[in-house]
């Protein structure tokens, strides 16, 4: 069983006229550490984009008026759809729409919390960068 100063302790890839030394290991931690933290960005970033696709998503359904425009089934359909333009993404399934719909619903109707909402993810985005 590794304890935790096993896993701080760098394993070295196997490499030709390497000689590490204690500013290589801190030099590999930092860069480590940078790493994770773009990647950590990059998914707060890309959580909060999809928060705001959603967002629009319920939007574009309740302002369009889909249902009465296209139909009871347009729901279904662009589920459909997106799984196929989307194999590989999660989350366009029809119940997610029609959550995506209620949720645009619960905070349209309610100026003070739309505005904690932006405020909240204003907030989220300048703590990520």
């Amino acid at each position: 069983m590794m304890n935790n100063k096993d896993k701080e302790t760098p394993h070295f890839v196997t490499s030709h006229d390497f000689r590490g030394d204690a500013e290589y290991i801190a030099w590999l931690q930092e860069i480590k550490r940078r790493y994770q933290r773009i990647r950590s960005r990059i998914a707060l970033q890309a959580n909060y984009s999809t928060l705001e696709f959603n967002w629009l998503l319920g939007r574009d359904l309740v302002e369009k008026k889909a249902e009465q425009r296209w139909g009871v089934g347009v729901v279904e359909q662009l589920s459909l759809d997106m799984r196929a333009a989307y194999p590989d993404v999660k989350g366009f399934s029809l119940r997610n729409l029609w959550y995506m719909k209620q949720w645009y619903l619960f905070y349209r109707g309610d100026t003070q919390r739309l505005e904690k909402l932006h405020q909240l993810g204003a907030e989220f985005m300048w703590k990520c960068f």
